[in-house]
């Protein structure tokens, strides 16, 4: 038996209820996020349509995202970015930092919990990699969607947009929304582990607003709630989300380059998918006490909420 599992035990002994409250308060970060980003790029849109009705030239979708991406799309990224920081950075620290069991980040940061949920990430990336390829490959038609956005939001080709948006500031604020305040409020609703470790991970795949993508951030975001789960600090699902977006971007970029082909990428994938497995089943296995020892003994007896 697991300490997080002693813990739940215990406080099922002593009557904790399913909170509605918190169970329902989670889906206002998730709003947060959807509004705040969605007003952080209609005016770069806006005055994109504009530049282009002044120029004379016939608008449409791709030369309007071109100059979008040109000239604004920077710059609403890092508002977003720094507009949610700024909302979740204070949310999160008072209401699940100061108010819950201390985490002793000497174990929690250590080299084992690093290694092993890194190289989830990693294996995971190229696991991504390799299935795209192998669907591109066998339903090409399927892939052309993608293929276009990924083209449209500049995630990989801009490399100002992939450096400052995609691999510094984006991890940040996605981790302080969903492995942040959603998870931690879910948490308190006192929802079964598995359950609110699958909502924020589907919250985080219907952010991103079309399937191909959806899907497998629903997976990143579970395996990275499981992480938040087990280490009990969002620092270690901040490093490696941010590992995962570089591989998958400048790293991508660089395999190209070198000449990796269909092939090998589909062989990477596959020996990828087994060795995430493996090294998921490593954190599920791994027993180790992650919170210090006199919050631990609080928390045993419900004087502090988890």
């Amino acid at each position: 038996m697991t300490e997080n599992q002693t813990i739940e035990n215990k406080e099922t002994k002593n009557g904790r209820r399913f909170n509605k409250g918190y169970f329902f308060l989670a889906y206002v970060p998730f709003a947060i996020v959807m509004v705040v980003q969605t007003a952080t790029t209609l005016p770069g849109l806006i005055i994109a349509t504009y530049d282009i009705s002044k120029s004379g030239q016939p608008s449409d979708l791709n030369m309007l995202m071109e100059i979008f991406n040109k000239k604004y799309a920077l710059w609403g990224y890092i508002a977003y970015c720094i507009i949610c920081i700024a909302i979740f950075t204070p949310w999160y620290i008072k209401g699940f930092v100061k108010k819950s069991p201390a985490v002793d980040y000497k174990k929690a940061l250590g080299i084992k919990p690093l290694a092993l949920s890194v190289g989830v990430m990693l294996c995971l990336c190229f696991a991504v990699s390799g299935v795209f390829t192998a669907i591109d490959i066998m339903f090409p038609e399927a892939m052309n969607a993608y293929k276009k956005l990924m083209e449209i939001s500049s995630l990989g080709t801009d490399m100002s947009i992939t450096i400052v948006y995609g691999i510094l500031l984006g991890p940040v604020t996605e981790e302080l929304c969903f492995r942040g305040l959603i998870f931690g409020m879910l948490e308190k609703s006192n929802a079964r582990p598995l359950l609110f470790i699958f909502i924020q991970g589907l919250l985080f795949g219907i952010m991103h607003m079309n399937l191909e993508q959806g899907l497998y951030a629903l997976v990143l975001g579970m395996m990275l709630g499981y992480i938040r789960y087990r280490y009990k600090t969002v620092i270690i699902t901040i490093i490696a989300h941010t590992i995962f977006n570089f591989v998958g971007t400048i790293g991508a970029n660089f395999l190209a380059r070198i000449g990796m082909n269909d092939t090998m990428e589909m062989v990477f994938g596959a020996v990828a998918i087994v060795a995430a497995a493996g090294l998921f089943v490593l954190i599920l296995k791994d027993k180790g006490l992650y919170l210090k020892e006199s919050e631990y003994s609080k928390a045993l007896i419900g004087v502090k909420d988890d």
